[in-house]
């Protein structure tokens, strides 16, 4: 079973990677759809619509690494705290607001399961 759990936990981080790789790129684009929501619905600048993709770009890259995802699942739970207060104060869909707490969910999840929840003393594996 704990091989099981392994493999799904490694799915899981899998699809988030490619997820956040995808996302960050994106927010690279000077004419796509992040700059404009960014820039003209949220008030944001264009630095730090790069300085988001770099975080999720990076954080993505992060997933897929050994030693590195339990960083990266814990920087993009962070970025996703972030994407849900804006969306929140700015207004969104339920869809968004659930789509957003999900990923932040599981990525505060592989955080603490891949080591970060090790370092203080909250380790789910060992029951």
């Amino acid at each position: 079973m704990k091989l099981f759990k392994q493999i799904l936990l490694y799915l899981i981080s899998a699809n988030l990677a490619y997820l956040y790789i995808q996302h960050g790129w994106m927010k690279f684009d000077p004419e796509g759809f992040w700059s404009t929501a960014f820039i003209e619905r949220w008030g944001y600048g264009k630095y730090f619509m790069y300085f988001i993709g770099v975080l999720e770009f990076g954080g993505g890259i992060a997933l897929l690494i050994p030693r590195a995802w339990r960083y990266g699942a814990a920087v993009l739970a962070i970025v996703m705290l972030g994407a849900l207060a804006t969306r929140l104060i700015f207004g969104t869909s339920i869809d968004d607001v659930i789509y957003i707490a999900g990923n932040m969910v599981l990525l505060l999840y592989i955080s603490i399961v891949r080591g970060i929840g090790k370092d203080f003393g909250l380790d789910p594996t060992s029951s």
